[in-house]
């Protein structure tokens, strides 16, 4: 089997080549700049991007199953960017099925976000949610997905959506990078008892779910949400991270009376200034607020269950910070 991979120099994007290899496939990887990681000789390398209709076309000449992981993530509010959202989440991805439909594809297989469905939540959700998208990234994300259902319908070649909560793993300085950065420096702070509870995915789980469900007609037009199957509460986290650094948390927290009086201070300067501070009700909330999501309609549609998990992946995640902030420091 032959698999196109957009984003491959990604965080994701690179573990899933990795696996990729492991499982004997060809891969093509589309991406923009040079490769920072070790690759067989079964990858065969396409230097472009989602509008290079050129490379577009080579990348996916005789290709059965694309991953498609490019996309604009972080969320900024001005006008330029809102186009940017729209110009690489939608429309990349509707040049990118143009592309797909010429070369008769077999499975489309697209990474999505939580973030489509919701940016904040009180229970559990799952894939039969009803979506509503506040944020540009979450909004675009839902029209990409829908864009995908739309052209496999149409031209006759399977798709699928994994939607992604927040994603860990060696390779990502986000924020449980940040985590562990604040934790080892004696800088984190819970703020409450860190009994909320977060969905999130270990980077080889994302891979692996790839990986399973490509050319199987029970996941054709299907949307799965993709998790560890465990919630973490924060305080879990933290013991976690902190016992891996040889660490001892704090023993104490801030109680949410404090946090919230610091946090409608925060909105007040906010209000004053015309500037968003670091600290406000909006960051209290997700920080302190759970954010939880099921994964069960993947395995019950094809047994998938994840393998990995914090609690044997934290040390692997903690060594590669240790690397990093080494090479870092010198």
């Amino acid at each position: 089997m032959r698999v196109l991979v957009t984003g491959a120099n990604g965080f994701i994007g690179q573990h899933i080549v990795r696996c990729l290899e492991k499982q004997a496939c060809r891969i093509n990887m589309l991406i923009r700049n040079n490769i920072d990681y070790n690759i067989s000789n079964r990858v065969d390398i396409f230097k472009g991007d989602i509008f290079d209709n050129e490379k577009l076309r080579k990348a996916v000449n005789e290709v059965d199953a694309v991953f498609h992981l490019v996309a604009k993530t972080h969320d900024f509010s001005n006008i330029d960017n809102a186009k940017d959202y729209f110009k690489i989440n939608v429309e990349g991805t509707r040049n990118l099925l143009d592309a797909c439909v010429k070369s008769n594809i077999k499975h489309f297989i697209y990474f999505s976000s939580v973030k489509a469905m919701v940016e904040e939540c009180k229970h559990t959700l799952d894939e039969t949610y009803d979506c509503t998208p506040t944020t540009l990234y979450g909004k675009t994300k839902l029209m990409a997905e829908r864009l995908v259902i739309e052209y496999g319908n149409k031209h006759g070649f399977k798709t699928t959506i994994l939607r992604l909560p927040l994603v860990y793993g060696p390779g990502n300085k986000g924020n449980i990078y940040k985590m562990i950065e604040a934790i080892d420096n004696g800088r984190f702070v819970m703020l409450g008892n860190g009994s909320n509870k977060r969905s999130m995915v270990y980077v080889g789980n994302v891979a692996d779910a790839g990986i399973a469900i490509i050319d199987r007609k029970v996941a054709d037009t299907k949307v799965y949400v993709i998790t560890d199957g465990v919630d973490y509460t924060v305080k879990d986290l933290y013991k976690l991270i902190a016992k891996g650094l040889s660490k001892k948390p704090l023993p104490f927290y801030v109680p949410m009376g404090i946090a919230k009086m610091l946090a409608i201070a925060g909105d007040i300067a906010s209000r004053i200034t015309g500037k968003s501070l670091p600290f406000n009700s909006d960051v209290l909330g997700k920080l302190t607020n759970s954010f939880l999501f099921s994964s069960h309609r993947i395995q019950e549609d094809i047994g998938f269950k994840p393998k990995h998990n914090l609690y044997n992946t934290i040390d692997e995640t903690i060594k590669w910070y240790k690397n990093v902030s080494h090479v870092g420091r010198r």
